[in-house]
């Protein structure tokens, strides 16, 4: 199996690609938010066999929907992640460094060690209608003023 680790940012994201025995196949890269990062993702993982690929980020609020959607639209398979389970990963390591560089290998390790759950496609309509309310939400508070 072959994890990626992927540390999500409002404009940048970090990934890094790991074997199953800790072997570093991809050292850590920036990516935007965005189309032409994406296709960037993309391209470092189209070397890898999609059936034996699983990635991982933490759930960041917002941040890493247009993340889902493309990594949902293309087929791969992904976990979003609770973040108390990549902090207690960390807590683990021996260096207490916090880097974006970093947290991609501490998500793949997390990834390895813990169970996880792959996302569905009923949970990108959750994604959707919670999208949705805080649209409707926003809108509403725009216009009570």
């Amino acid at each position: 199996m072959i994890y990626v680790g992927i540390d999500i940012a409002k404009l940048n994201h970090f990934a890094s690609v790991v074997s199953s025995d800790g072997e570093v196949l991809v050292e850590p890269f920036k990516f935007s938010n965005d189309s032409e990062g994406f296709r960037c993702l993309s391209s470092k993982l189209d070397q890898f066999d999609k059936d034996n690929l699983l990635i991982g980020f933490e759930s960041t609020a917002h941040y890493g929907n247009n993340l889902v959607e493309f990594l949902f639209s293309k087929g791969y398979r992904f976990c979003v992640l609770n973040p108390i389970q990549t902090s207690a990963m960390r807590k683990n390591n021996v260096r207490k460094t916090k880097t974006d560089r970093v947290d991609t290998f501490v998500i793949a390790k997390t990834l390895m060690m813990n169970p996880h759950r792959l996302f569905k496609k009923q949970d990108l309509d959750t994604l959707h209608l919670k999208n949705r309310k805080r649209f409707i939400q926003t809108r509403s508070e725009h216009f009570a003023q």
